[in-house]
């Protein structure tokens, strides 16, 4: 059986039907379900010595992003709510985006 796998989807699973009982009045027999796991993912290699920057370092590009999404989501409401909105609502936007950035960042579970 040939299935097309998602990246996303860790296993599929298929109900096998069981079988029905025989003229005899045999009992059903269930064989259970066929269960398809996924490729595993490979482990990162790194060394031992970098893997805390490299933790710090893809943290603050995840923190990053969450700033600018944000501040992008707040800026395209602000410019559709009043006229030259962006502008006056600049300070406002900035420091609610980067308070979602800093709550995405959380150096105190790095340690």
């Amino acid at each position: 059986m040939d299935i097309r796998r998602i990246k996303g989807i860790k296993r599929i699973v298929i109900p096998q039907a069981a079988q029905a009982a025989g003229a005899t009045g045999t009992a059903r027999v269930s064989t259970g379900p066929i269960v398809i796991k996924g490729k595993k993912s490979k482990r990162r290699k790194l060394s031992r010595s970098s893997r805390l920057f490299e933790k710090i370092t893809r943290r603050s590009a995840l923190a990053n992003r969450a700033v600018l999404d944000q501040y992008l989501d707040r800026h395209k409401r602000s410019n559709r709510k009043k006229k030259n909105g962006w502008l006056k609502d600049l300070s406002k936007n900035m420091f609610t985006a980067g308070r979602k950035g800093r709550k995405r960042f959380k150096l105190s579970t790095l340690f």
